[in-house]
């Protein structure tokens, strides 16, 4: 064969092979589809040779193509928060969750016929049974063994009893989440109270995934990258983007890429932190990272969120990344805010970097980071990313709560615990994504190890889910 008459699809690769390249698989199309094959050699430029990846850009700029842009835009919805964090303002939330809860608990069979709690006051009331809607103000237990809470509505309040022979009293209940209340109603004096009978959730309904008869398309999923860390997995990383760039038989299926928060380590967010850092400028960190995101093919559209490391501020829901780092980043790069519900393929996403996490480590008993996928079950079943105000997870009091699952997802993604659980609970896939961190000195001291490098991908158009593990 002619040197530089490369016509096969085999012959390109085995030439680019050979220099030590991996070659888009849009570029190789490219390559053939224009006959570019007698000015092959001319595409082994010191840029490519460098970066070890052919693009469908080197393709064009060397046959005087213009560049092609992307058909996909996304619309990034950003909630404008305006509080002053005075009382109204508190009530405001909490109201908006509990008017979020109640309309999905109302269409539940089980709570048709919910009355108000005032209407249970009002003299002459009798009913043998009763559904209400309540927020949980009070949780405790009775000096004979009961559990004890106190609901209340938007106008009143009343008092639960959960007795312990009875199945409801195994329900594990949080202080601020809205439940439904099945029970019967007693008096004394002006004095009401409920026994419950059953404790009814919002919850996710039971759906089956579609399995539609098309080519898989993958989103991928990973988080809390840390780059500017000593111990960020750089090695891992960058097999990790290699193996993107490949025309790999999966990577060539990834049509989204989601990096849930925690992207750099930033500086600040504890004290000493300045000693474990090999970047201290929070800005060449996003600098670092833009140089790995950059190397992703462009025809993958790349989500970035803010997590707790991140320049943005910690209480949640976190605003989009400065708007300034974005001219580090190519197009395919879009910036979300924390929570986000991105619609993809017709499909919904919901991405959490996850600092409620911690929170129900705590609140549910025999609960750790090692079974943090049960964690993220209980989420799911409350239909809030935080149940609990407060805590380990600060929240901005606005007047719409953003962290009420108000839409089912399809895909549900957190991160934030350097975890990695994969599950489903009645139809909807999770995942807590995988870290590209070893094990920081606080995490060797809390005993915990985390499971790093690991990329999820999920297909769009089927049930299938796969990990693929790049530790070294």
């Amino acid at each position: 064969m002619e040197q530089g008459l490369y016509r096969s699809r085999s012959e390109i690769l085995e030439f680019f092979n050979s220099h030590g390249l991996i070659v888009e698989r849009d570029a190789l199309e490219l390559i053939l589809a224009n006959n570019t094959g007698p000015l092959i050699n001319r595409l082994i430029t010191r840029e490519v040779l460098e970066t070890g990846f052919l693009s469908v850009k080197n393709i064009r700029d060397l046959m005087n193509l213009p560049q092609e842009t992307s058909d996909r835009k996304f619309e990034i919805y950003l909630p404008d928060i305006k509080v002053r964090s005075s009382a109204e303002d508190f009530r405001g939330y909490f109201l908006s969750r509990y008017q979020k809860i109640r309309k999905i608990l109302s269409a539940s069979s089980a709570m048709r016929g919910t009355v108000d709690i005032a209407s249970l006051k009002k003299p002459g009331f009798e009913a043998r049974e009763v559904r209400v809607v309540g927020m949980v103000t009070e949780s405790g237990m009775t000096k004979n063994g009961h559990k004890h809470l106190l609901i209340e509505d938007m106008e009143d309040s009343i008092e639960v009893i959960l007795m312990k022979n009875k199945k409801s009293f195994d329900e594990i209940i949080l202080e601020d989440e809205v439940i439904g209340i099945v029970g019967g109603i007693s008096s004394k004096g002006d004095r009401r109270t409920i026994f419950a009978n059953e404790i009814v959730r919002p919850d996710i309904p039971f759906r089956v995934i579609d399995e539609e008869k098309t080519d898989p398309v993958y989103v991928a999923s990973l988080s809390d990258i840390h780059v500017g860390s000593k111990t960020f997995r750089k090695a891992d990383f960058t097999r990790m983007i290699g193996w993107l760039k490949a025309s790999d038989h999966d990577s060539s299926r990834i049509k989204y890429l989601i990096l849930s928060g925690d992207v750099v380590d930033g500086i600040g967010v504890y004290p000493g932190q300045d000693s474990d850092l090999e970047i201290l400028d929070p800005m060449e960190q996003y600098g670092r990272l833009s140089e790995y995101v950059n190397q992703v093919p462009e025809d993958i559209s790349v989500f970035v969120m803010p997590g707790n490391h991140d320049i943005v501020r910690l209480a949640e829901p976190q605003p989009i990344l400065p708007p300034d780092l974005k001219r580090l980043f190519n197009q395919n790069v879009y910036f979300l805010p924390n929570p986000y519900n991105l619609v993809l393929e017709n499909k919904n996403v919901l991405i959490y970097h996850g600092m409620s996490l911690n929170d129900m480590v705590e609140l549910i008993p025999g609960m750790n980071f090692s079974t943090i996928g049960k964690a993220v079950e209980e989420l799911l079943r409350r239909r809030h990313l935080a149940p609990k105000y407060g805590g380990k997870t600060p929240l901005i009091p606005s007047s719409n709560d953003y962290h009420v699952i108000e839409t089912v997802p399809d895909v549900f993604i957190t991160g934030h615990v350097h975890s990695h659980a994969l599950g489903n609970y009645k139809g909807v896939r999770y995942v807590n994504s995988s870290t590209w961190q070893s094990q920081t000195e606080y995490q060797r001291m809390m005993n915990f190890s985390p499971n790093p490098s690991m990329l999820t991908l999920f297909d769009l158009k089927s049930r299938t889910t796969i990990i693929k593990d790049f530790k070294a």
